[in-house]
């Protein structure tokens, strides 16, 4: 058996389905020896290519004289990457994912997989509950109580995430918008205990009240083996996104190409159709299923699929976001933060507003704290206070939540303002803190918010600030800085050594008003 079946224990793909008519060319009636052809197939369709290829075998089909011996394994996509990426000599000879984008993830690393069909069978992505109704979006979905699988190995949630990028353009939301949705819905993912694990358990919790999100395909199949008979499937009036399984080659061999080939050719006859609609799936042209199931007959809006690199950096956000925070929330306090704007508010006022916006992003199990400054406010010479440590949100001291005495806390910010700009002292301070705390399982931040520059005469320099976060820095136990500046006073450039020297990043709302946006461009860059 080839390495690639042993290293991957391949499941043997069950037999039945569909007799072969037809006759068998000469070339395939006198075929010799054995071609062994290797195929490594996403679970939901290698049963459907384990039919085809069984029934082109039994009609001898050949390539150059040679008989065809298929080997079709069921195999996640995200697997057959790893070993295309890492070692290539293992490889299968032949791919099917169930999603284009696993192929493009594997070309971007390197890989050069050649193309044989741009699919071989379809499937929409839906939105599964009792009674489903239609959603206008895909962000409206993300925002509400919804059920799936990990998107960095499911491709129906790819798909569904891809899927909020691609309506973008339809619906006319903004990435202020998108990233409302987005980090909150990643954030709530990471927190989960008991992650649904199958499609099973998607259903099961859709059954619940929750909406699900699985193709069409897996919706036909659970309700054809008596399960999930109270669902219905719907798509958001944007659109969806089809998976789309593509049949790629591995392999350099133009004899396991050819043979590659004649299993597309298959699948695009007479036999092929009515055996891929027998297991759920809908052609490349994307037409409904004949049976009624599913969707039903009507039209299902397409949203298109983004740019490969887009692809990548959504799913490194994704990754990225669904770990927990552990944050150090750090507001400036001094007397320029009661200026105000054309609006009548105070830069302070809206800081509140936007770090109260921001904590609702977060789930329980995000760590977070609040210290204020300004020179001199801690007393004698320390330029901050603590008005929360760092501490779970579900924490409860004294009896009421970590939520709550931030949300105290934080109204207590505008009775605050006065004195100059402690920034350099504080910055090194908050540093230290967080490392003194340091929590592996999360991503540890300061995040800074300040309308000025440094105006502590008897405080380190900045150079002095930033030679110290650097000599300090372990890779090991990384602390990011997020300095956001408010107003045209901000020292954009102390801002941005600062940030850098930590591996963090530095942003200016120039208008404060429009800190709450360049908050949720800070959370989605972290």
């Amino acid at each position: 058996m080839p390495a690639f079946l042993v290293l991957l224990a391949s499941v043997l793909i069950a037999g039945g389905g569909f007799a072969f008519v037809g006759n068998a060319s000469k070339e395939q009636a006198a075929c010799e020896g054995n071609l062994a052809v290797t195929v490594a197939a996403a679970p939901e369709i290698a049963p459907l290519l384990g039919e085809a290829t069984r029934h082109l075998e039994s009609a001898d089909t050949a390539v150059a004289g040679t008989c065809v011996d298929y080997d079709v394994s069921a195999v996640s996509p995200e697997r057959v990457e790893e070993v295309a990426t890492t070692e290539p000599e293992k490889a299968p000879d032949l791919w099917v994912p169930d999603f284009s984008v696993w192929a493009t993830r594997a070309a971007l690393s390197g890989v050069t997989p050649a193309t044989l069909s741009e699919s071989l069978a379809t499937s929409p992505v839906v939105v599964v509950g009792p009674d489903a109704t239609a959603p206008s979006s895909w962000q409206e979905v993300g925002m509400s109580t919804v059920a799936y699988l990990d998107p960095l190995t499911s491709s129906a949630s790819t798909a569904a995430l891809l899927s909020a990028f691609g309506e973008m353009a339809v619906t006319g939301i903004s990435r202020t918008e998108m990233g409302a949705m987005m980090v909150p819905l990643a954030q709530r993912y990471g927190a989960q205990p008991d992650k649904p694990t199958t499609v099973e358990d998607v259903a099961a919790l859709a059954e619940d009240g929750a909406l699900g999100v699985m193709t069409e395909q897996q919706l036909v199949r659970l309700q054809g083996s008596g399960r999930a008979r109270g669902l219905t499937a719907n798509v958001p009036e944007s659109g969806t996104m089809f998976l789309d399984h593509p049949l790629v080659a591995l392999s350099l061999d133009e004899d396991v190409r050819e043979a590659g080939r004649r299993l597309g050719a298959y699948l695009d006859g007479d036999h092929g159709v009515e055996l891929r609609a027998a297991h759920g799936f809908r052609g490349p042209e994307r037409s409904a299923l004949a049976s009624g199931d599913g969707l039903g007959k009507g039209k299902v809006p397409s949203l298109p699929l983004p740019e490969a690199q887009e692809v990548a950096g959504a799913m490194r956000q994704w990754a990225v976001l669904t770990v927990p925070s552990r944050s150090l929330v750090v507001v400036d306090v001094s007397g320029s933060m009661d200026f105000t704007d054309d609006s009548g508010r105070t830069r302070i006022s809206l800081a509140v507003s936007a770090a109260e916006s921001a904590l609702e992003l977060f789930p329980d199990n995000a760590q977070i704290g609040l210290w204020a400054f300004s020179v001199n406010l801690g007393g004698g010479n320390r330029d901050y206070t603590q008005l929360a440590p760092v501490r779970p949100l579900l924490a409860e001291p004294g009896g009421v939540s970590q939520r709550q005495v931030l949300g105290q806390a934080l109204r207590r910010l505008p009775g605050m303002t006065n004195g100059g700009t402690g920034l350099y002292d504080t910055t090194l301070a908050a540093v230290r803190t967080l490392q003194d705390g340091y929590d592996a399982r999360s991503i540890n931040t300061v995040i800074l918010l300040t309308d000025g520059e440094n105006e502590d005469p008897g405080s380190l320099s900045l150079k002095e600030l930033v030679s110290t976060l650097e000599r300090e820095r372990d890779p090991a136990r990384p602390i990011q800085v997020i300095a956001v500046g408010m107003g045209p006073e901000a020292d954009v450039r102390a801002l941005k050594r600062i940030a850098g020297s930590t591996g963090g990043r530095s942003y200016v709302a120039r208008d404060p008003a429009d800190i709450s946006e360049v908050f949720i461009d800070a959370m989605l860059s972290r």
